[in-house]
This record gives structure tokens, C-alpha cells and sequence, in this order.
């Protein structure tokens, strides 16, 4: 089973809050795979310039709970710069844990899956090029349109 967690910016150098979000990540977690970096426009907010996103793959964490992982993601957004001034405005990194093996989670705080990740192409369309997706399309219904786009931006090469 895999954690599997979005990655994603539309302020600064925008390719390398990826590489640097990554790379931070990989400090607490075993990556596995990771998609290309995909384009879209905001969505929710739309004021704001276009997102790079990225889907990371990473081994589910032995000795860690899902709460205690997003307190690790939360400190890598404020160490790089996020500030939560808009919701949903402009960021310069934003780290959503989108799954936990095949485990549902409600927390106030924390939901797995990640509630709004079906709805998106920009999470959907990288999802689809990690291993685990395959596993994922066997317990989960993904749409096949969306009302948002996504465009490759750079390879994970």
C-alpha cells in the first residue's frame, strides 16, 4: 500500500517549489514514483495565475498516522512560504495527502481520500501515471471529464 499525496504551486519559481517540496518530502518518506508536473488554470479562486501539480507515490509510513503526517506536510508549506491569507488564493506550495493505502479517514481537520480530488484533472491525470493507480481504479469509480484542464508542463525525466 502506498501514501500518495498532491503537490502543488502557482507563485515564485513554480517548477522549483516542486523539486524543492519533493525533495523535502523524501527527507520523512520513501518515494516510490512520482507523475510529470502538469499546468491548469485555479480553480475555486479563480484570480490568481495558473498551478503546477505534481502526484507524489510514497510507502505508507509504519510508525505514522495520518495526523501526524499532515502535521509534517503543514511544516513543510510554512518552511517554503505558505501563507493562507485567500482561501484557496495564491500559494506557494500546497501538500494534500489525496491516499492512505485503500483506508478511508474523517477528522475535522483531515479527510482520506481527499474529498475533491475526483472532481480535479490536475490531480487525476498524474494520479493515473504512478503505479498504485492501478490498485486505486479496482476500489474507486475516477470520472472520465472533467470541468477543469490539465496539460503536461515538464516530464518527471
Amino acid at each position: 500500500m502506498s501514501l500518495v499525496l498532491s503537490t502543488g504551486t502557482n507563485l515564485g519559481s513554480r517548477e522549483q517549489n516542486l523539486l524543492d517540496a519533493k525533495s523535502r518530502l523524501e527527507n520523512y518518506f520513501k518515494l516510490i514514483a512520482c507523475s510529470n508536473i502538469y499546468q491548469s488554470p485555479a480553480v475555486d479562486y479563480l484570480d490568481q495565475p495558473d498551478f503546477l501539480n505534481q502526484v507524489l507515490e510514497f510507502e505508507l509510513p509504519n510508525e505514522q498516522k495520518p495526523e501526524s503526517v499532515l502535521r509534517t506536510i503543514l511544516e513543510i508549506e510554512l518552511e517554503m512560504g505558505r501563507r493562507r491569507d485567500i482561501p484557496k488564493g495564491p500559494r506557494t506550495l500546497d501538500i494534500d495527502i489525496l491516499f492512505w493505502g485503500l483506508d478511508k479517514f474523517k477528522e475535522p481537520n483531515l479527510t482520506i481520500p481527499h474529498p475533491r480530488l475526483f472532481e480535479r484533472s490536475f490531480i487525476v491525470k498524474p494520479l493515473f501515471e504512478l503505479p498504485f493507480a492501478a490498485t486505486l481504479k479496482n476500489h474507486f469509480q475516477f470520472p472520465k471529464a472533467f470541468s477543469n484542464t490539465a496539460e503536461i508542463f515538464s516530464s518527471n525525466a
